[in-house]
């Protein structure tokens, strides 16, 4: 992936390569710039127990970037070409996903709010109580 928007000079983008769902934590990767910007130390797990990691560099501008994932003694290469410039910027859906994860996370976030709401009342009503019977007491007693 190559940044749209340039550096200060005019000159420089950031290029980044991202592998997603590996099966091992073995895996580096190599990119036609030298210029890194970020490199992450060690893969991350995600939750379907598959590795990802990103690396980001510098380029010049118009210059090809290729990048190589290392793992399993195997080597997959993506490449990217200098693109033209948009005359009018696009309109539209950037990514359309049909992944169902979104609506799982909002209810178990609903549930989380009403298992919280609950717990709530639940001190309420027992301040309420001890309250009510600290007053009881000193009614009776005094």
């Amino acid at each position: 992936m190559k940044s749209k928007k340039l550096e200060e000079d005019g000159n420089i983008e950031k290029a980044a390569c991202l592998a997603r769902k590996f099966n091992t934590k073995n895996i580096s990767l190599e990119m036609s710039s030298d210029l890194v910007v970020y490199e992450q130390s060690t893969p991350t797990l995600t939750s379907e127990g598959l590795y990802g990691t990103i690396k980001v560099v510098n380029v010049t501008k118009g210059e090809e970037v290729t990048c190589t994932a290392k793992f399993n003694n195997r080597n997959i290469t993506a490449s990217a070409l200098p693109e033209k410039e948009a005359e009018e910027p696009v309109t539209g859906k950037v990514c359309n996903t049909t992944d169902t994860s979104a609506q799982a996370d909002t209810k178990v976030e609903k549930a989380n709010m009403l298992s919280v709401a609950v717990l709530g009342l639940r001190v309420l009503l027992a301040k309420s109580i001890a309250f009510n019977t600290l007053m009881s007491i000193k009614l009776f007693l005094f």
